[in-house]
């Protein structure tokens, strides 16, 4: 799926770069979401790093209007 960040956003994700969770930013714009195994929302950034939500907090996000479904 693809969504949309409205603003720039500071999340907490997985640097691959890196190998650890870092605090990261993901500028507006639109990203590639994909389902994990784990039933999870990972969305990921060109700079090869990973943020992880649960249904309900990504729920979250789309209802405060600071992600948007772009396609499903």
């Amino acid at each position: 799926m693809r969504i949309e960040i409205t603003k720039g956003l500071v999340l907490s994700a997985y640097s691959t770069s890196r190998g650890h969770l870092a605090e990261i930013l993901f500028p507006a714009g639109e990203y590639l979401a994909t389902l994990t195994p784990e039933g999870r929302i990972e969305i990921l950034n060109s700079s090869a790093s990973k943020a992880q939500f649960s249904f309900s907090q990504f729920r979250e996000k789309l209802s405060l209007g600071e992600f948007i479904l772009l396609e499903a």
